[in-house]
Formats: C-alpha cells, sequence, structure tokens
C-alpha cells in the first residue's frame, strides 16, 4: 500500500484548482483521473466570464483557449422579446482549459494519474483508504481526501454523503458554421421546462444545447434547430447530467471535502459552474493545507473552515433557490408579460428613474403585480449569476 498525503479524485477545474492551492503551499497532492487525457471526454456548454478568470489569474493566459469575447448575453422569452445581461464572458476550447489547469497543478508539484479510476474507498482509523480498478490494482493510504468525482458522488455516496439531488440532464451539438454573434438563452416553459435552449458561437463552430428536466431532449434540440434555421453538419454530441438546486448540505467531515459538481457547486438558475467549482476547489485545497500543517505540528485538523468561507460568498444564499423556483414557475404567458417590461434592456443596470419605470409597468399589470415577491427574487437571483456565471 502506497502512502500519499492529500488525495484528489478527480481532474476537472475543481480537482485541478485544489491540487494548485496545495502545490502552490509545498504540499504534493495526488489527482486521480478515470480518463485517459484531461479535459475528455467535454461535457459543457463551453463558457466563461471575465470574471473567474480573473479570480484565479487566468485573464492574462486567455489566448491559449479562450475562442470569442461577448460583453453581454441575450435572454429569449415566448414572446420573443428579450432581456441583455451585462455579463463580460468568453466562448473557450474547454478541453484545453482543463489541460492549462492541469499543466499549472503539475508545474507547482502536484501529481496526475491518468486512466486511474477509483472503485473503493473507507475511513480507517485516522486515514483512508482508497482502491484503484484500474489494469494495475493498487491501493494508497492518505491523510486527507478531496472528492472532485462529477455529479453521481458516487464515492462520496459510499462514506456518507448525500450525492446532489435532483440533477438535470444536458444535450448539446457542435456545429459547423458560427450561428449567430451574441451568447443567446432561449426560455420556455413549455418546451424547455425548468431550462432553456442556448446557443454559444465560437470561431467556425456553434455549441447548441438543450438543459431541461424534460425528456426526449434529442427531439427537443433538433425542433429547436429547425426553428432557428440552424443546418450545420453536426461536429459532435455532447450531455451530462448537471446538479440544480445549488451547493449540497453536507461539504465536509473531519478529513474529507466535496467541491465543484460532487458538492452541488453550480448556480442553480443558469446551471453554471465552472467558477465556483474552481473557487470551491481552491477554499479546498487551501484548508487541506492548513491541516497537513496543523497534523505537522502535533495539532488537531478541522474542515469546518471550508464551509465557513463558501457560506461568505452570494451563491450561496438561499435567494438563488428562490429566484429559480420563481423563475421557472412563471408561466409561458407571464414570461412574456416579464420580457415585454424589460424589454432590450439590461437587467442589471436599471438605476434610478428607470427603476421607477419598470415598478410602474408592473404595478399597471396585476397579474405580474401579483408576482411582485418572485419577481425581486428574479432580480436578486439574476443578478447573482451575472456575477457568478459560467
Amino acid at each position: 500500500m502506497e502512502e500519499i498525503n492529500i488525495a484528489i479524485v478527480g481532474g476537472g477545474p475543481s480537482g485541478l484548482q485544489a491540487a494548485i492551492s496545495l502545490a502552490s503551499k509545498g504540499h504534493s497532492p495526488t489527482v486521480f483521473e478515470e480518463h485517459p487525457t484531461i479535459g475528455q471526454p467535454i461535457q459543457c456548454g463551453e463558457g466563461i466570464s471575465l470574471n473567474a478568470l480573473k479570480e484565479f489569474n487566468l485573464d492574462q493566459k486567455s489566448k491559449l483557449f479562450c475562442v470569442k469575447e461577448y460583453e453581454s448575453c441575450k435572454l429569449y422569452l415566448p414572446s420573443n422579446d428579450v432581456i441583455i445581461g451585462d455579463i463580460h464572458s468568453y466562448s473557450i476550447n474547454r478541453d484545453i482549459f482543463d489541460q492549462h489547469l492541469a499543466k499549472e497543478a503539475q508545474r507547482a508539484g502536484a501529481e496526475i494519474k491518468l486512466s486511474t479510476k477509483i472503485d473503493g474507498v473507507q475511513r480507517k482509523g485516522e486515514s483512508i483508504i482508497i482502491k484503484t480498478s484500474s489494469e494495475k490494482k493498487h491501493d494508497y493510504k492518505c491523510e486527507m481526501l478531496i472528492l472532485a468525482e462529477g455529479p453521481q458522488a458516487r464515492l462520496a455516496s459510499k462514506l456518507g454523503f448525500s450525492p446532489p439531488s435532483p440533477l438535470i440532464s444536458a444535450f448539446e451539438y457542435k456545429i459547423e458554421g458560427e450561428w449567430g454573434d451574441a451568447l443567446e438563452f432561449y426560455f420556455d416553459k413549455e418546451k424547455y421546462p425548468f431550462g432553456y435552449c442556448w446557443v454559444f458561437p465560437k470561431k467556425g463552430e456553434t455549441n447548441v444545447g438543450i438543459v431541461t428536466t424534460a425528456k426526449e431532449r434529442k427531439g427537443r434540440l433538433d425542433k429547436f434547430l429547425e426553428e432557428k434555421k440552424i443546418t450545420g453538419n453536426i461536429i459532435k454530441k455532447v450531455g451530462g447530467q448537471i446538479p440544480m438546486n445549488g451547493p449540497s448540505s453536507k461539504l465536509y467531515d473531519k478529513r474529507i471535502m466535496l467541491v465543484g459538481d460532487t458538492a452541488g457547486m453550480v448556480n442553480p438558475i443558469f446551471y453554471g459552474g465552472i467558477r465556483l467549482a474552481m473557487l470551491s476547489g481552491k477554499i479546498a485545497g487551501e484548508v487541506a493545507a492548513t491541516n497537513l500543517e496543523r497534523k505537522g505540528n502535533g495539532l488537531s485538523s478541522s474542515c469546518k473552515e471550508y464551509e465557513s468561507r463558501l457560506k461568505k460568498y452570494d451563491f450561496m444564499k438561499k435567494v438563488n433557490i428562490k429566484c429559480h423556483n420563481s423563475f421557472y414557475g412563471f408561466s409561458n404567458k407571464s414570461l412574456s408579460k416579464i420580457g415585454a417590461v424589460f424589454n432590450n434592456r439590461y437587467i442589471n443596470r436599471i438605476e434610478k428613474l428607470e427603476k421607477l419605470e419598470v415598478f410602474w409597468k408592473i404595478l399597471k399589470n396585476p397579474s405580474l403585480s401579483r408576482k411582485i415577491k418572485g419577481l425581486y427574487y428574479m432580480y436578486r437571483g439574476f443578478k447573482i449569476a451575472r456575477d457568478w456565471g459560467f
């Protein structure tokens, strides 16, 4: 049995950022990734905000993985009215992005084991034992464990954590040609319940996808392509599941921390999770480093700081779930009325007299004025989603 200080299961953005944090503080984490190549298969719309890049000092490296820049996005409602979101963002090559993080982690001193799936995990005294199910089976003994294994949270479940629930499913085509000149989101409660279709143009290709609780996602996406007259050749089909209700209630115990999708670190309004995943990984890595240092000095360890630090951020607030329930609970008729009020407005730039104008329009519409609390949650949640999008 091989002894290692800390194991990280999962080589996505959350696990790799945890490795970067640990290695930058002089530790040597081991990252276990079940796939042979970091960043593949891609299961992502491939959008990221400038805020996310700045958070992790990646804005100077953006040319390596960013494909196209956008200073806003468009949210289309059933009436075809459009709300504008002032999120400065980029379409990216997600596999190259993840591979850049992997190189940074290795450069700092982390080890990454590819094609290595963890089959079993158990607590044993003051240690954790993990068992691989790769071609050469091997056992590892570690002092701490960070789980970045994805939304199914298989290992987390074995250790007594509840996996994020419910999950929502996404399906996407990579299509030849640049179909549009903006990041677009299309909402329709009847066609895409609890979700939307998206169009993310890149260079020479476009990501067009759907996320919804409805079945027959492929058929619904095909119909969307037909309606929007998007006829490019399909290069690739991808899909996956996403935590739907935001961060999980239990994120840690004495020696284990959950990060990224495993911890439900996804904004429940637009289901973007790269920035939240990386921040959870960064904090988990820093807390793990502190605990390893405390143990070296004969002191007890605790991961409570991980949760307390995360709770300082707006994306952990309950108002996000309230926004999710309100926005996705509106009928198409209500969404269309909301569209008429906010049409061609930047929803997060409504200030002073314009706020009074919007408020007056809502009050003049009895069916909307009865939903004033839901509209307030929507305004608050959209603002957080703007700051923590993608």
